[in-house]
């Protein structure tokens, strides 16, 4: 049987008598009947508010207990041990959190629970993992103490790329294939250097082209450049006599002839700039610094080119730490599914909750298996061809979009960019649509939640579409059924990360800055975008408040006033800064979620 808090069972009883009198009471504001607003005014008319502890698996394993000055800090295991989990929930009981959402499944995809299925973590960063079921732990432990407990899986993640662990890596064909660009800087003998442009995915670490708006190592603008008739040191045969310090700057105008190469020590407090539409190659690398003093000569006619690629995505360089998988892969799709079955049908969880259930971003997937699938989609939707659309891909990638040969600039759209968004959007609508049968048909009581970016307007970059098929907001990406790919209505919740370090429009107003970028808008955007098929908590990121408990607790409470509730991510950090006297002291009496109240959710979707 599925738990609910003991102490909101007479609570949730009788708010599910009263919902059809409240639902048609004139007092209800009218604002709060409106599509978009209508969970939100219902919620709050019930008393209903979700309060959620993020408890991240790999941030959590242990704690750091800070010595005396002088002494040594100690590690201390922490969710890895019962004392650690009952010392965590009864904080957060006391805290009047009502919901504790707890990642068993870390991005490495080794799993913190008892699996037959997928590989125990055994080790994080070099600290060994006790033989330890925390998600069962944290069932007893916060069942006792009257709270929800929802078990949470990086769901498409399946490696962790600084160990190179996971999944992923025993199964590399299961990777996503990312598509990437490779830019380089050409020598009149033929040699290349790999370099990158900003916002462009290539190796973060390759030398940094920049244009001519952009300055380097300085604080106060001069006349002129720095050091350029000091580079040329005759011999052109042999390069440059000195090794560079720690930074290399080439200097190319608007021909890319080299006008000067200059390093950086030689700079002091000024600044260094390309010349009018020119660029600047900046180096750190000692192997790029290398390059460039064998191969850059004053006065050369360099060349840039560009190579476009593909490559699995622990091979690329320009992603980051997640190895994501491809669910169109009919072995992944089955070992992600059977996850979700093992963990609903062997724990009394009240929530399954759905992390990284995405692509990576815009550079993701584009492997042979997705652009077959790609085109059977085309086939099965002549509908593009009748609206004057192209339906037939004749060049992959490139009919998707290719790189600008301008560095830096945006992707340049091909012809079916639209078809492909909304492509995308499907296969994750679909596999969502497939875990949230399983989970309804093996504990139908379980909520199901998922964890999103409150950007809507560019989530589709990551291939989600988690607004409502009834949002009223359009895009110029839309396709004319884009918005059918919407999913929240197979969630009992969707948390949006409103992961801003100002909280509200009026404090952003106060202080010059964009309305756009707060807590509270993103709230607002959230929860048009959901147009109420389901309930929506604002996300709350503490790291975004260093030293400034005001602004995260004005943070919750704007999340809390124009959604359904909050989620505070991650406890380590709220333990790191001690501010659990900051979220008792705003929000001092306990609710229930609004997820948890009988048949709540269901009537709205029928009211609205």
């Amino acid at each position: 049987m599925t738990f609910r808090p003991s102490s909101s069972l007479q609570s949730c009883s009788l708010i599910s008598m009263c919902l059809t009198a409240i639902l048609g009471a004139s007092s209800i504001p009218a604002s709060a009947q409106s599509t978009v607003t209508l969970a939100r005014g219902i919620s709050a008319a019930v008393g209903a508010q979700g309060r959620i502890i993020w408890i991240d698996g790999t941030a959590n394993v242990y704690r750091t207990e800070h010595a005396l000055p002088g002494g040594v800090d100690l590690l201390k295991d922490n969710t890895s041990t019962r004392a650690g989990v009952a010392r965590i929930v009864q904080r957060c009981k006391a805290a009047n959190i009502n919901t504790l959402v707890v990642d068993v499944k870390p991005l490495a995809g080794q799993v913190l629970y008892n699996s037959k299925l997928s590989p125990h973590m055994k080790e994080w960063k070099g600290h060994p993992i006790p033989e330890f079921d925390v998600l069962a732990a944290f069932i007893a432990e916060g069942h006792k103490a009257g709270l929800q407990v929802d078990a949470s899986v990086n769901i498409l993640s399946e490696g962790h790329k600084y160990f190179s662990v996971g999944p992923a890596y025993e199964h590399p064909e299961w990777q996503s294939v990312v598509y990437q660009i490779n830019r380089g800087l050409v020598s009149p003998d033929g040699s290349r250097l790999p370099i990158r442009a900003a916002n462009e995915p290539a190796d973060p670490l390759a030398a940094q082209l920049l244009s001519d708006d952009h300055a380097i190592l300085g604080s106060e603008p001069t006349s002129g450049m720095v050091g350029l008739d000091t580079i040329d040191n005759g011999d052109s045969s042999r390069g440059y006599q000195s090794e560079f310090g720690k930074q290399a700057n080439v200097i190319m105008d608007v021909d890319n002839r080299v006008t000067g190469v200059v390093d950086s020590a030689l700079l002091g407090d000024d600044p260094l700039a390309a010349p009018e539409a020119g660029h600047m190659i900046v180096a750190t690398r000692p192997t790029d610094r290398d390059w460039i003093s064998h191969n850059v000569h004053f006065g050369d006619k360099m060349r840039l080119d560009m190579r476009t690629e593909r490559s699995r995505i622990a091979d690329a360089p320009s992603e980051k730490i997640a190895c994501f998988v491809n669910p169109l892969i009919p072995e992944v799709r089955k070992y992600e599914l059977d996850m979700v079955r093992e963990i609903v049908s062997s724990y009394d969880i009240d929530g399954f909750v759905l992390d990284r259930c995405r692509y990576s971003n815009i550079y993701n997937d584009f492997s042979d298996v997705t652009r077959d699938a790609f085109v059977h989609w085309l086939q099965q939707h002549p509908a593009h061809a009748s609206r004057g659309q192209h339906d037939r891909l004749n060049r992959f990638p490139e009919d998707i979009f290719t790189f600008s040969t301008a560095p830096g600039e945006p992707i340049v759209e091909g012809p079916l960019f639209k078809q492909w968004l909304e492509f995308r959007s499907h296969t994750i609508h679909d596999f969502v649509a497939d875990v949230a049968q399983i989970v309804r048909t093996v504990k139908p009581k379980a909520a199901l939640g998922t964890y999103v970016g409150s950007w809507y307007p560019k989530y589709y970059e990551v291939g989600v579409n988690w607004g409502s098929p009834r949002t009223p907001l359009k895009f110029s990406w839309f396709t004319p059924d884009y918005a059918e790919t919407g999913y929240a209505e197979y969630f009992d919740w969707i948390c949006t990360g409103c992961y801003y370090k100002v909280a509200t429009r009026d404090d952003a107003r106060a202080d010059g800055l964009s309305e756009y970028s707060t807590v509270e808008y993103a709230a607002e955007l959230s929860n048009t975008a959901v147009a109420s098929g389901t309930f929506v908590y604002g996300g709350v990121y503490v790291l975004d408040y260093p030293e400034k408990p005001d602004v995260f607790v004005r943070s919750l409470d704007a999340a809390a006033r124009k959604t359904q509730g909050w989620m505070i991510f991650d406890i380590s950090q709220v333990d790191a800064a001690n501010w659990w006297s900051f979220i008792t002291g705003a929000f001092p009496s306990p609710t229930v979620p609004p997820d948890a109240v009988p048949d709540l959710l269901q009537s709205i979707r029928s009211t609205r």
